[in-house]
């Protein structure tokens, strides 16, 4: 039997990384109602006594990530939208997704949404795998987004069995390019898209007026990026 001053050594790895891991916060803003419309949590780890961009998203049990997402959403004004930043393998991990709709049954003054990222570690995984976690995770009271559509392996071919169970498509303008016409024409087709589907679309990324001007260009109304705040720590 283990003795009360003993170590558990499980138990002490994940108390580690809850102090080491933390969500910071950057807000979506919803121009037309002058709000902010959701917060995008984004996962940043402690080096040397700075919080810095985690190189390694994998590196959280489920469920200490979940225990991270619970103690940020806590710290989060009432009833607002959370978008939570999961890759492809995490997000046909179960074991994750389970541990997220416990955070989602405690706090259901919130609503979780998924962003399933891009970013993919390198795992073959089917669509009907990834299709049976968006179903699984959206009958269970989240809510999903695409994010980084139009980007690397996030074409139409590849998310069209997935918009059924998306409620959003986020488009990264830090992978447009301003003088390339396809560039433009990608932003417009996810646009047009979103709007056929009756999705919100979001515009991220957003630096600079010029910026800004192009979402006024095609009437995007809700937008993300340093223009309005960088990530920042708020508990």
């Amino acid at each position: 039997m283990m003795r009360r001053d003993q170590e558990n050594p499980v138990v002490d790895a994940g108390e580690r990384q809850l102090k080491r891991y933390r969500l910071f916060r950057q807000g979506c803003y919803d121009r037309r109602r002058n709000v902010i419309d959701a917060y995008e949590l984004l996962l940043r780890e402690q080096v040397a006594q700075k919080w810095q961009l985690s190189l390694d998203f994998s590196v959280l049990t489920p469920e200490v990530f979940a225990q991270t997402v619970a103690e940020a959403i806590a710290h989060l004004p009432g009833k607002t939208k959370a978008m939570i930043n999961l890759d492809h393998d995490q997000f046909v991990n179960r074991q994750m997704l389970q541990a997220l709709v416990a955070v989602q049954q405690g706090a259901p003054q919130h609503q979780l949404i998924i962003e399933l990222t891009e970013r993919d570690a390198g795992l073959s995984i089917l669509d009907t795998t990834l299709i049976d976690a968006a179903e699984f995770v959206t009958g269970q009271g989240l809510k999903l987004s695409l994010d980084d559509v139009g980007s690397g392996e996030n074409q139409f071919e590849f998310l069209q069995p997935l918009l059924p169970f998306a409620v959003e498509l986020k488009f990264a303008l830090q992978n447009f390019n301003a003088t390339a016409q396809d560039s433009y024409q990608q932003l417009v087709f996810w646009h047009q898209l979103a709007l056929s589907e009756a999705k919100d679309f979001v515009l991220e990324g957003i630096e600079s007026a010029a910026d800004l001007a192009l979402a006024d260009r095609l009437a995007v109304n809700l937008l993300q990026g340093y223009y309005y705040e960088r990530p920042q720590k708020f508990y």
